[in-house]
């Protein structure tokens, strides 16, 4: 096996994530629209993904998710998800890492509820493996939540 093989090989172990405050530096202009590819960032938008918790998933050291949330004394309100699903990493490790992350999160800061609002795209498949629930459905897409005891 070549050196270029077993790095892809590996690819999938290299994920990891990285938590970053609203003071903390982000992803480049050029990263968020790999992220959010086909969806139109407004300076509003970059705001608030500017302004809120952020965790990072990342392939080696490229940035390929991204899972922007804030937080409230009873849950956890995940309100933008991004990810490069192109990535060796796959769209499933990705997800999976950055549900890790928030669940910590929500845990950690003493929070029971994780709620992902519509613009928070998880795979359903993923969602519902990991336990979480439809909260509601609507024209504006759907929430789910995963609650915790």
């Amino acid at each position: 096996m070549s050196g270029s093989d077993l790095a892809h090989a590996d690819a999938a172990s290299a994920m990891h994530v990285r938590v970053l405050g609203p003071d903390g530096g982000g992803p480049s202009v050029a990263e968020l629209r790999r992220l959010f590819r086909g969806q139109r960032m407004s300076a509003i938008r970059r705001s608030r993904l500017e302004q809120s918790g952020r965790i990072l998933a990342l392939c080696g050291t490229k940035v390929v998710g991204l899972a922007a949330y804030e937080r409230s004394d009873r849950d956890v309100r995940v309100v933008e998800v991004g990810m490069d699903l192109e990535s060796p990493c796959g769209g499933e490790g990705i997800s999976n890492g950055l549900l890790d992350a928030l669940e910590l999160a929500c845990l950690a800061s003493g929070a029971r509820r994780l709620v992902l609002l519509p613009r928070a795209l998880f795979p359903a498949a993923v969602l519902i493996r990991r336990g979480y629930t439809a909260i509601a459905n609507g024209g504006a897409g759907s929430w789910f939540e995963k609650r915790f005891v």
